[in-house]
């Protein structure tokens, strides 16, 4: 009776491992499935495709690091930023370059990384697009392989244009905003509890109208045993004087709540405005950086 047990036992023994081998393989085979990057009907790898991408996207992006290019000066001045290399005809496309995000973007796009949104939009295609992070929301001239078909260009290079590369826009810009970081403590609302104010970010809506982000210069003090965020903003409109300076009219005023800002006064008249251009002042080098 002992013998017969041990003999089915080994039986079901060899029968579990059995088991488990072809578990194994089936196993291997589906995860071999969802890591092969996903094909067009006619077998071709969708290069361009929003999962497929990402991953080379954030290694490639790690990589840069390091970088020290000055993206902003390029855009700045209107040169060229090599993409990839292409070959055959070359053609235009002009517009704001987007990046895709699939809540709010065309769904004709929705397995893009980026497009460029102008009188016709084309999805952006191609290698190394991770490079096209730096020019997000901004008005750019690119120059690649046109499927007007698939309403898509594989982008060889692209620049700024616009205002983005207009000088007398960009010197009004920031001579407004030295103005305003010269000023806030006098267009403040109301005065800084433990300091003086210190402008951090302003946003621009247009030329005229623009959001401050400021704080209590008693943050950047290391011996101070201040716990508060004393992060404050308001909406300014100003127009510039004839004698110098600035007229400056302040429509909304926020203060930092538990988790955003809270409006305290006045109304935002444009809360509906998606683009703006944001600057932030960087201490170090003494100059205001664009950061949108």
């Amino acid at each position: 009776m002992g013998k017969a047990k041990f003999i089915w036992g080994g039986i079901v023994v060899v029968a579990l491992i059995f088991a488990g081998f072809l578990w194994y393989q089936s196993s291997a085979k589906k995860t071999k499935n969802l890591l092969a990057p996903p094909q067009s009907e006619n077998g071709s790898l969708e290069s361009d495709s929003l999962e497929n991408m990402l991953p080379g996207e954030e290694m490639d992006e790690e990589s840069l690091l390091e970088d020290e290019t000055d993206y902003n000066a390029m855009c700045e001045n209107g040169e060229w930023l090599k993409i990839s290399d292409q070959s055959g005809e070359i053609s235009t496309v002009t517009g704001k370059l987007r990046k895709v995000y699939p809540d709010d973007v065309p769904s004709q796009f929705k397995n893009y990384l980026y497009y460029i949104e102008g009188a016709e939009s084309f999805g952006v295609a191609g290698k190394d697009l991770f490079k096209l992070d730096y020019f997000e929301d901004r008005e750019v001239e690119a120059q690649g392989l046109k499927n007007a078909d698939k309403k898509e260009i594989a982008v060889m290079q692209v620049k700024c244009t616009g205002k983005e590369t207009d000088k007398n826009v960009l010197d009004q810009r920031k001579k407004l905003m030295d103005w305003l970081a010269a000023s806030i403590n006098t267009i403040a609302p109301q005065k800084a509890k433990y300091d003086k104010w210190t402008v951090d970010i302003v946003d621009f809506v247009d030329e005229n109208n623009a959001y401050v982000e400021y704080y209590d210069a008693v943050e950047d003090n290391e011996d101070s045993d201040v716990e508060d965020d004393t992060s404050r903003r308001i909406l300014v409109e100003t127009a510039a004087k004839s004698g110098g300076g600035y007229d400056a009219k302040v429509l909304a005023y926020w203060e930092m709540g538990e988790d955003d800002y809270a409006l305290k006064t006045g109304s935002d008249k444009f809360e509906d405005v998606e683009d703006v251009v944001s600057y932030q002042y960087d201490s170090e080098e003494k100059a205001w950086e664009r950061i949108d």
